[in-house]
C-alpha cells in the first residue's frame, strides 16, 4: 500500500473472504471528498493520468483513446497554435482551486499566470494561464505572477466537498452513503447478509497509487475497491449504451446549434465507414476530452453506466445537503467545463464556468476574485497584499489576437476532416483521399454518401456512444438513415 513519506487516507473494509470481494468500506470525510473529486476531471485528463500511472494498462473508454491519440499525432499546424494542442491533451480542472486541497489529489493539473513584460509597463492588464503565448504586441508573456485567491469556501471548516469529521459508509460499486446503524442493517441485508460472520474487517492506508487504481476502475468495472484492494485482476468493461435510454425533461435551452455532417455507408455491412467534417463538428468531437464527468452525468442524466461513475453522481444527489460544505453538492451535480476550454459552438447543452475577475496591482502581483468586484479595503483579509488593484483582462489563447478577436474553437478555419467510425481524425490537407479510399479496401459501389444533421439530440447520442462503443458512429447516427428523425429523437 502507501510509502511511509506520501499523504495518507485510513480506510476500513468488510472483506467477505469466501467470494473474494469488498462487502463495504467506512471512511471519513477525505476519502469520500477524493471520490467525489473524481467527477470533477475532465475525459482528457483521466485517459492522460491513467497512461501516465498505469502505461502498460492504459484505460480504454470506448473511443476516447482514439480522440485523444489523434490530438496527440496532429501536427501543431492543424490548430489554432500550439496551446490549443495542450489545452486538450491537459483540460483545466473546473474545479481546481478546490481540488488542491484534498488530502490525495489524483490530477496534476497546475495553472500558472503570465503576463508581458512589456506591456505590464505600458499599463496593460493582460493575463495570460498559459506561458510563452504570442502576446499581440508581437512579445511573450513571460513573466510568472504570483497569485492571491479570494474564495468564500475558505471560510468553510476543513473538507473538500463533504465536511471533514463525518463517517461515510462506501460500497463496492461506489455508492456512498452516511455512516448509520440504519443504514448498514438495511444495506448488508439487501447484500445478502444477516450478520457480520462472513465478514473479515481489514485495515488499510490508501496512497496515491490506490487513488489513482481506483479511477481507472471506476470507469471500466463495477467493482472497484474488489480490483483494487484484492487484487482481483483487470476487470471488463462494464458500458451500455441505447439512444432511447436516455430520457429526461426537454431542456436544451438555448443550444440549438447544428452542423451538417456528411457520411458514408458500407451498403454490405449496414455501418458507417467514415465521416467527413469540417471544423465545427471536429472542435465538437475533440471538447469531449474538455468536459468533467459529472457534466456527463448530468447531460445523460446519470443514465449511462460507465464503469461506477454514476453511482458516484446519484449519491451526491441523493446525500442531505447538510453533509456537504456550502453549495459544493450542487456544483459537483452541476458542473461545467473550466472557462476558456469549451467549445464555442457547442451542440450540447453545456457551458464554461463562470470567468473569475482579476486585479494587478503593486505589492504580490495578481489577485483571483469570484464576486467580479472589488471594494477598497473591504474585499477580504488577502486584498490587503495587492495594492492598488487595477481590473485584468484574461488573455484568449485560441484567438489569433487575444485582445481582440474572439476565439472560434481549436482547429485552424477552414480544414476538413475524414472521422472514421471509431473516432480516429486525419485532416485531409495532409493525407491524400485517394490514397485514405484505397486503405480502406471496400468496393467503391458499395459506398454510398448520405447527408445527416447533426442538432443536440443527435450530439447527446453520439457522446454517449463515444464513451461506451468501439463503432459510435454506427450506433448514434446509422439509426437516422433507417427511420423518420422524429422517431429517433432522444425525449429530453
Amino acid at each position: 500500500m502507501a510509502s511511509k513519506q506520501e499523504t495518507i487516507i485510513p480506510l476500513k473494509l468488510w472483506v467477505d473472504k469466501e467470494r473474494k470481494l469488498v462487502v463495504m468500506a467506512e471512511a471519513s470525510g477525505d476519502f469520500v471528498d477524493v471520490l467525489f473529486s473524481f467527477l470533477t476531471l475532465p475525459l482528457g485528463t483521466i485517459i492522460r493520468l491513467v497512461s501516465k500511472n498505469q502505461p502498460h494498462q492504459p484505460v480504454e473508454i470506448g473511443c476516447l483513446n482514439n480522440l485523444y491519440q489523434s490530438v496527440e499525432d496532429f501536427s501543431t499546424d492543424v490548430f489554432w497554435n500550439h496551446i490549443c494542442k495542450k489545452m486538450l491533451l491537459s483540460p483545466a480542472n473546473p474545479c481546481e482551486a478546490l481540488c488542491k486541497r484534498l488530502k490525495l489529489n489524483v490530477d496534476d493539473t497546475d495553472t500558472k499566470y503570465y503576463m508581458c513584460s512589456s506591456c505590464l509597463e505600458d499599463n496593460d492588464w493582460l493575463l495570460s494561464t498559459f506561458g510563452l503565448t504570442s502576446c499581440s504586441c508581437g512579445k511573450l508573456m513571460d513573466k510568472e505572477m504570483k497569485l492571491v485567491v479570494e474564495s468564500n469556501e475558505e471560510t468553510h471548516e476543513n473538507g473538500v466537498f463533504v465536511k471533514e469529521k463525518t463517517m461515510f459508509l462506501i460500497f463496492d460499486d461506489l455508492r456512498v452513503l452516511k455512516s448509520s446503524p440504519g443504514n448498514t442493517v438495511q444495506q448488508l441485508l439487501q447484500l445478502g447478509y444477516r450478520d457480520f460472520n462472513k465478514m473479515t474487517e481489514m485495515s488499510l492506508k490508501v496512497g496515491m497509487k490506490e487513488i489513482s487504481s481506483i479511477v481507472k476502475q471506476a470507469l471500466t468495472s463495477k467493482s472497484p475497491l474488489s480490483d483494487v484492494f484484492l487484487a482481483n485482476g483487470e476487470s471488463k468493461p462494464m458500458y451500455s449504451f441505447s439512444p432511447h435510454a436516455i430520457t429526461g425533461p426537454r431542456r436544451f435551452g438555448n443550444f440549438r446549434y447544428s452542423v451538417d455532417l456528411k457520411i458514408t455507408v458500407c451498403k454490405s455491412e449496414n455501418k458507417i465507414m467514415f465521416a467527413e467534417a469540417e471544423e465545427d463538428f471536429v472542435d465538437f468531437l475533440f471538447s469531449f476530452l474538455t468536459i468533467p464527468v459529472g457534466s456527463i452525468l448530468r447531460l445523460t442524466y446519470a443514465k449511462l453506466s460507465l464503469g461506477c461513475m454514476d453511482n458516484l453522481y446519484t449519491s451526491v444527489k441523493d446525500l442531505n445537503s447538510s453533509w456537504f460544505i456550502g453549495s459544493s453538492g450542487t456544483s459537483l451535480l452541476n458542473m461545467r467545463v473550466a472557462p476558456q476550454y469549451g467549445c464555442k459552438r457547442q451542440l450540447l447543452s453545456l457551458s464554461e464556468e463562470d470567468t473569475p475577475s482579476y486585479w494587478y496591482g503593486y505589492g504580490t502581483g495578481v489577485m483571483k476574485t469570484n464576486t467580479g468586484s472589488v471594494q477598497d479595503g473591504t474585499i477580504s483579509k488577502e486584498m490587503h497584499k495587492v495594492q492598488y488593484p487595477q481590473a485584468m483582462k484574461l488573455f484568449d489563447p485560441r484567438s489569433p489576437d487575444g485582445r481582440r478577436d474572439p476565439a472560434v474553437g481549436f482547429v485552424r478555419r477552414p480544414s476538413l476532416f475524414v472521422v472514421l467510425d471509431d473516432l480516429k481524425v486525419t485532416p485531409l490537407t495532409t493525407t491524400s483521399s485517394i490514397s485514405f479510399l484505397q486503405k480502406l479496401n471496400v468496393p467503391l459501389d458499395d459506398l454510398e454518401e448520405h447527408v445527416v444533421e447533426i442538432g443536440a439530440q443527435e450530439a447527446l447520442n453520439l457522446l454517449a456512444a463515444s464513451l461506451t462503443s468501439k463503432a459510435p458512429l454506427t450506433e448514434s447516427l446509422f439509426c437516422l438513415l433507417k427511420k423518420p428523425k422524429e422517431e429517433i429523437q432522444i425525449i429530453l
